[in-house]
């Protein structure tokens, strides 16, 4: 087993994040794993994470991880390295995931720091994508790709993922122009979603957008351009709806509640 520090030192500059956490991001707080358990690949490894609700298949390749902050049962994933190499999922001690996780290739790594029980289903294609969910983001039934290389997609704090969104750092196939084969005109992209974001059911998040703190994305949106902070947006082709706006976990929230969110929302934090 690694040690621990270079295990989180290497969490940390994953070469996915392309930068962005080189230095200190407010309100996109990793988990706590300077005591976790980590969990290989071998026999006994997999037979402990199924007892808690992990279940391994297809065959682990080497330096294959699960580190689990505060090992407890409730999960109900399917972990599929499917032989590959170096992939990584870290989850907070509040964090339990339901859904299936496939790596096609090597030294990927999901990184959850969420709240509760989050539904969700993560692919990963190519190699060393990463997918981070902040503190306390909810995900109530998504699909994310992540396809590399080098590519990934993150959710900072406190955001609100809804139900049948799809968040995808790749189209799946490429666009080729007729006068220049050279490249591919939809190259996968990186996607940053700010703190405290609700993206609303239905919603598609394309490759290479951006969202903005306290954002609010209209069910059924179809999101290829980026969304400034405490913007709710909507339609299809998306549109800006109404500006300088965020929302609360509460349907009938109090005067309190409101303050809290605005104040939240409106921060000035380097988010880019």
């Amino acid at each position: 087993m690694q040690d621990r520090r270079v295990l989180i030192e290497a969490i940390t500059g994953h070469p996915a994040w392309n930068g962005f956490f080189a230095r200190p991001r407010p309100d996109h707080d990793f988990p706590d794993l300077h005591a976790a358990v980590v969990y290989g690949t071998g026999a006994e490894d997999v037979a402990a994470l199924a007892a808690l609700g992990i279940h391994v298949e297809g065959g682990g390749g080497q330096g294959n991880l699960v580190l689990l902050s505060a090992p407890r049962g409730g999960h109900n994933l399917r972990l599929r390295f499917g032989g590959r190499a170096d992939g990584v999922v870290a989850l907070g001690a509040e964090c339990l995931l339901a859904g299936n996780i496939g790596f096609e290739g090597d030294g990927h790594l999901l990184l959850c720091n969420g709240r509760g029980t989050l539904h969700l289903n993560a692919t990963f294609r190519q190699h060393e994508g990463a997918l981070f969910l902040g503190r306390h983001v909810t995900v109530n039934g998504a699909d994310f790709l992540v396809e590399g290389p080098r590519r990934s997609i993150v959710v900072g704090d406190d955001a609100m993922v809804s139900y049948r969104v799809q968040i995808r750092t790749s189209d799946s196939h490429g666009i080729v122009s007729l006068d220049d084969l050279s490249a591919a005109l939809n190259p996968p992209a990186s996607i940053r979603v700010a703190p405290h974001v609700w993206i609303g059911a239905d919603t598609v998040v394309g490759r290479g957008v951006s969202i903005g703190r306290g954002a609010i994305v209209g069910l059924g949106t179809i999101v290829t351009k980026d969304v400034a902070p405490c913007t709710l947006v909507g339609g299809v082709p998306m549109r800006v709806l109404k500006e300088r706006v965020t929302w609360t976990r509460a349907s009938q929230p109090s005067r309190e509640e409101a303050e809290a969110a605005v104040a939240f929302a409106s921060a000035e934090r380097p988010e880019g």
